[in-house]
């Protein structure tokens, strides 16, 4: 073996010895709580909750947020409606209409409440049959979730 060889095999071996990062693409096959993996071209192994990390915005779609917005505010008009309920005292209805409009007013919100939804107006969170990409490290021992595949 020539000294150029030995340089090259003692190269791969220090390189294997990292356990670098690597990226694959893997399917949920069991939505959370209870999570599992399949990663892709290996459908007998499925991957347990157990050694699966997730990025937060794939678990949580509410969040909250404070919101402050000074005169430029511009939110459209929105009329709320309905009966009055009857009472012993008056034994029937009027009907009410309130419009509330939010334009060039100073607007702020404290402890408000986002509610993160996916384009079919459902839970952004990982669904059954989603692909996702993962990052394995520690030797392949773990797994981070780190984002949904969309293809075109």
């Amino acid at each position: 073996m020539s000294l150029g060889d030995l340089i090259k095999q003692h190269s791969m071996k220090s390189i294997q010895a990292m356990k670098l990062p690597e990226l694959m693409e893997a399917e949920v096959v069991s939505e959370p709580p209870d999570l599992k993996l399949k990663l892709k071209g290996s459908d007998k192994l499925i991957i347990p909750k157990e050694l699966i990390v997730v990025a937060e915005r794939l678990c949580r779609v509410k969040r909250k947020v404070n919101l402050t917005n000074s005169g430029k505010t511009t939110i459209g008009a929105q009329t709320f409606s309905g009966n009055t309920d009857p009472s012993q005292a008056i034994p029937h209805t009027h009907p009410y209409s309130v419009e509330v409009k939010l334009a060039d007013k100073d607007f702020s919100l404290e402890e408000g409440e986002l509610h993160y939804i996916n384009d079919d107006k459902k839970d952004d969170l990982l669904k059954k049959g989603d692909k996702v990409m993962v990052i394995t490290f520690e030797g392949g021992q773990k797994f981070f979730v780190f984002d949904r595949i969309v293809t075109y």
